[in-house]
């Protein structure tokens, strides 16, 4: 089976998770040709070869320019996957710019057919303006199957856009075993990022996001350090459009400078392990989210989470025994569970344990090419 699998953007969770399905499919006999951005690693590929089209968005500051390079870029891509000769087109969806998006999907032409497209995140970014609902559906209904990660996502994404159930599949997200690029021995990883050797350290990783309450963490930290007087809390990412101001006004507000080492910068995948390997919880306190690649992180780190019922990530924790699951905007519950994990570290590393297992079987790479692969087959056979 001849597969085209793209993903524009080619941030660290994502080349992973594009190169960690490519591989498993290819070990069933695929051959995957993956399409994405200038910044995927040129030393990694799978056997059907990466087309690095796309820029690297991140390096690039003028939003018209990279609007303008984004768009050349499709329209390459495009003209290469419809004279590919693919059996499958599988897309990493994104709800970045909703009608190129659109546009995109519907010039696919024939390969509409056979197009297989992952919802990550089921709506848009509260960035992302204007009519993003109506293209979203157009776009979501050019698919001939969609792919979500937990089945409490497949009833939302249907409800929403008006989709037929029968057309959603659920394939788990998967782990990030096999992707190890920095130190993973704890004290190796507080040395590197310049943190206490001792102190209990709460980490809050990946994009910066109102969606993400990050702010409300802030808040539960005060109560936190209440009990657990040593605690940190260690904040790394990319801002996406979220201004800083207000959020360091609350830290200084709250006595929180010495508590909160906040780092709002892109990490590089040299660093990335070295994050989780140095945090004892990882917080997910998300007022609202599809799927997040970070409880998936932590699990093959073998680290506790701390994660809101939002989406599908509540019952994730669950189901795979990471973690503690409190409400969205609880911000008490968020603080109890958090110093409550720290205060205990044999509970923390039973919980540690259970996610680490789970990474290994229940999101393997091996087990999501399966039921991925289940969905190519619905699909030639249609």
């Amino acid at each position: 089976m001849n597969i085209a699998l793209i993903e524009t953007h080619a941030v660290p969770g994502m080349w992973k998770y594009d190169l960690g399905l490519g591989r498993a499919l290819e070990d069933l006999g695929g051959r995957v040709t993956i399409y994405t951005a200038a910044c995927f690693p040129v030393e990694q590929a799978t056997a059907g070869g990466v087309w690095r089209g796309f820029p690297d968005l991140r390096v690039q500051p003028n939003l018209f320019v990279k609007g303008l390079r984004y768009a050349a870029a499709t329209l390459r891509m495009l003209a290469a996957v419809r004279r590919g000769g693919f059996d499958i087109v599988h897309w990493q969806h994104f709800n970045v710019l909703p009608p190129l998006e659109t546009f995109t999907a519907r010039a696919l032409g024939p390969l509409r057919r056979r197009l297989v497209m992952t919802v990550h995140d089921i709506d848009t970014w509260e960035a992302v303006k204007g009519g993003s609902p109506a293209f979203l559906r157009r776009t979501y209904g050019a698919a001939a199957r969609l792919i979500v990660h937990h089945r409490a996502n497949a009833p939302e994404l249907a409800r929403r856009f008006a989709i037929a159930p029968e057309r959603i599949r659920v394939v788990p997200h998967g782990s990030y075993d096999g992707f190890v690029t920095s130190p993973v021995d704890r004290a190796a990883a507080r040395r590197l990022l310049g943190q206490p050797a001792a102190a209990p350290l709460v980490l809050f990783f990946g994009e910066m996001r109102r969606e993400k309450n990050l702010d409300g963490l802030v808040r539960a930290m005060a109560e936190v350090r209440r009990r657990v007087p040593a605690a940190r809390l260690l904040a790394a990412g990319k801002l996406r459009h979220l201004d800083p101001a207000p959020l360091l006004a609350e830290i200084a507000r709250l006595g929180l400078r010495d508590t909160v080492d906040f780092r709002p910068v892109f990490v590089d995948d040299g660093h990335v392990d070295a994050y989780f390997a140095a945090a004892d919880v990882i917080a997910l306190p998300y007022r609202e989210i599809t799927q997040s690649g970070v409880v998936f992180q932590a699990m093959t780190a073998g680290r506790p989470v701390v994660a809101t019922d939002a989406g599908a990530l509540g019952q994730t924790v669950r189901e795979s025994g990471c973690g503690v699951v409190v409400p969205p905007g609880d911000e008490a519950a968020l603080a109890d569970a958090l110093a409550d994990l720290l205060g205990d570290p044999e509970r923390a590393a039973r919980l540690g344990a259970a996610g680490r297992d789970a990474a290994a079987t229940t999101y393997s790479w091996q087990r999501c090419a399966r039921d991925t692969w289940t969905v190519y087959e619905e699909v030639r056979g249609a």
